[in-house]
């Protein structure tokens, strides 16, 4: 048998405990995205293209335009680097940037911890400084892929 001080005990315990569970709950339902998830692939290559279209500003250069079919491409190919786990060139662009209507046309592709380290990095190299502040690109495909704590991007310009 139970004595009213301890019931009264075990309801202040019981209502103490009701608290602090709505305190850590309540939070998370009402605070949007949680944090620390990732980015779409789709806001990924946004700010990528910030980046690179940042550099091309500096350099009194127009913006690159995102042509949505050479992206699909280029998200593909970021996509099988990942899972290859190594970089390589796209075997087809030749093609594919012709199909999209353009005739010149450069690819520089990139592994990283992050978007704009991997953006120095190809300003740093004058190959792929080059392909990035070449004048005569105005539409870029581009894919980013975030895996395994390195993101893999694919930029592959033309006109």
């Amino acid at each position: 048998m139970t004595t009213p001080r301890t019931r009264s005990r075990l309801a202040a315990s019981l209502v103490l405990f009701t608290l602090l569970s709505v305190a850590v709950v309540a939070p998370s339902v009402h605070a949007g995205p949680r944090r620390g998830s990732q980015p779409t692939s789709d806001e990924l290559g946004e700010r990528m293209l910030a980046l690179v279209n940042r550099s091309r500003a500096a350099n009194g250069l127009p913006t690159l335009r995102l042509n949505v079919r050479l992206t699909r491409e280029a998200l593909r190919h970021s996509t099988r680097m990942a899972h290859d786990g190594a970089i390589s060139h796209t075997p087809n662009l030749a093609d594919l940037v012709r199909n999209v209507g353009g005739s010149v046309f450069g690819e520089d592709l990139g592994k990283g911890r992050g978007l704009l380290g991997i953006r120095d990095a190809w300003m740093r190299r004058a190959d792929t400084r080059r392909i990035m502040l070449d004048p005569r690109f105005h539409h870029v495909g581009l894919g980013v892929v975030h895996a395994d704590g390195f993101y893999w991007v694919t930029l592959q310009v033309f006109d």
